[in-house]
C-alpha cells in the first residue's frame, strides 16, 4: 500500500512565482510514483483591497518596485526561473493586476468537483501565457469549459456569494498558521516549505523522515 501525503499549496493566482514554485513541485511529484500525493490549493491574496476589475498593471508595478528599473531587473529573475522551469510565460500580455478573490472562489469550488488543481493550472496558464484578464466573468468562463463546465453555471457561480465565506476563512487559516508570503506547501501538516523551491528541494522534502509514518 502506498503511503500517502498531503500537500497544501497556499497561492495566489497574481503570484508569478507561485506559478514557477506549483510547476516545481509537480514535477517532483510526478517522479514520486510510490507516493500517494493527494494536492490541495489554498488561497492567498497579497492584494485583497485590489478593485474588483483590477488595476493597470504597468501602474501598479511602478508603485510597487518604485522604478522600471527595479521592476526590469525582477522580471528578469522570474523569466530566467520560468524558463529554468520550464513555462513560458509572457509578461508583456498581461495588462491588468486583477483582483483574486473570484479565482479562489472558483479554486474552492472546483475542489467540490474533484478538479481543483486542474482549474488552478488553467487559471495560472490563462493569465500568465496568454495574458487574460480574470477579472471578466466571461473570461473566467473560457478557461472552465474545457475542463467540463458549462459557461452558464460559471456565470451563475461568479454572480452568487457562494465560496466568499469559505474563501475567507480559508485565508484566515493561513495567517493563523504564520503565512505571511506564497508560495508556501504544507506537507502533512509538519513541514512548511517557503518560496518557489528547485524541484529537487521538493524530493528531499518527501524523504524527511517527519513523512515516513505510515499513511
Amino acid at each position: 500500500m502506498k503511503k500517502k501525503i498531503v500537500v497544501e499549496l497556499v497561492v495566489d493566482i497574481v503570484c508569478p512565482w507561485c506559478y514557477v514554485g506549483k510547476k516545481n513541485f509537480l514535477d517532483a511529484v510526478a517522479e514520486r510514483k510510490d507516493i500517494d500525493i493527494e494536492v490541495k490549493v489554498l488561497p492567498f491574496q497579497l492584494d485583497p483591497a485590489s478593485p474588483q476589475e483590477g488595476v493597470r498593471r504597468k501602474e501598479y508595478l511602478r508603485k510597487k518596485f518604485g522604478n522600471d528599473e527595479n521592476f526590469q531587473a525582477a522580471e528578469a529573475r522570474l523569466l530566467g526561473a520560468a524558463e529554468k522551469s520550464g513555462l513560458k510565460m509572457d509578461m508583456e500580455k498581461i495588462k491588468t493586476h486583477i483582483n483574486t478573490l473570484d479565482c479562489h472562489r472558483l479554486i474552492w469550488w472546483a475542489g467540490q468537483k474533484g478538479k481543483q488543481l486542474d482549474v488552478a493550472n488553467a487559471l495560472y496558464a490563462a493569465y500568465y501565457e496568454e495574458g487574460l484578464d480574470l477579472s471578466k466573468s466571461e473570461n473566467l468562463q473560457k478557461v472552465l469549459t474545457p475542463l467540463g463546465f458549462s459557461s452558464e453555471e460559471v456565470s451563475e457561480f461568479l454572480k452568487s456569494d457562494q465560496g466568499r465565506e469559505e474563501v475567507g476563512a480559508l485565508i484566515g487559516e493561513a495567517y493563523d498558521l504564520g503565512i505571511s508570503g506564497v508560495p508556501f506547501f504544507i506537507f502533512d501538516r509538519k513541514i512548511g516549505v517557503s518560496g518557489a523551491q528547485p524541484k529537487e528541494v521538493f524530493l528531499q522534502v518527501f524523504q524527511d523522515p517527519a513523512l515516513q509514518g505510515e499513511g
